[in-house]
């Protein structure tokens, strides 16, 4: 019997550690362009694994969902060092490639399954663990493409709701971001992409007394803030 895990994240920009002790290192990358990049494949566990690559397309939903799409081979051309090869226990494999694209921006990954590790109670697993590659355009989203659609706080929920959207034609990525009310600590929610003509739906856990009134997003080249009730639908 084989279980499968599936370790598959497109807004984190921190090591994929997947629950049988492998580790996909880093997880998510950007270029200007095209890329020349590496990445680690670590095997944590005392099981030899046999690793298979394969380039993949992704989409992410309004909510922040990934989901599957195939790989364009018409528009993106990605060289690997290798296509498949074996880990020892406790070993490390670097994996170094090449990709580019005739029309920008464009994203995929490369999709490592790992197959040789086992549960204690013996049944095999497979786990897949994604690097993520963001080819960018070569002007940068701007600031004026950046809206903030919606910004509500749901007091059942204890949540902070945001509505983005990116009106241009350019890739970019918050790297940063936090909720706030006036005065208080602000409760970060980390990184995600914002992709050419579309929106995103976020939420954020909220625990404090005071509702969140102000929210800040920080791109690569510049910030946007914005004060709940002031949104532009």
């Amino acid at each position: 019997m084989i279980a499968r895990v599936i370790v598959v994240m497109a807004t984190l920009a921190a090591p994929f550690v997947a629950p049988a002790a492998q580790t996909i290192r880093p997880a998510v990358v950007e270029y200007p362009v095209q890329g020349r990049g590496k990445f680690e494949l670590v095997n944590e566990s005392l099981f030899p694994l046999t690793v298979v690559l394969e380039p993949r397309g992704f989409r992410v939903d309004e909510n922040g969902t990934l989901g599957d799409v195939p790989f364009d081979s018409s528009n993106v051309d990605v060289k690997l060092s290798a296509m498949s090869f074996r880990i020892p226990p406790l070993g490390t494999y670097t994996v170094y490639y090449e990709a580019r694209a005739r029309r920008l921006p464009a994203w995929f990954m490369v999709l490592s399954s790992m197959t040789g590790a086992r549960t204690h109670t013996g049944i095999n697993v497979r786990v897949e663990l994604p690097h993520v590659v963001y080819l960018l355009q070569r002007e940068p989203l701007q600031k004026e493409e950046v809206a903030v659609r919606a910004f509500d706080f749901d007091s059942v929920g204890h949540r902070a709701v945001l509505e983005l959207e990116n009106t241009g034609d350019a890739l970019g990525r918050v790297v940063a971001s936090e909720v706030s009310a006036t005065g208080k600590h602000g409760q970060p929610f980390g990184g995600f992409p914002l992709f050419p003509q579309s929106r995103r739906r976020v939420e954020v856990p909220w625990d404090g007394v005071e509702a969140p009134d102000r929210v800040l997003l920080r791109f690569a080249n510049f910030s946007v803030e914005e004060r709940r009730g002031t949104a532009r639908p």
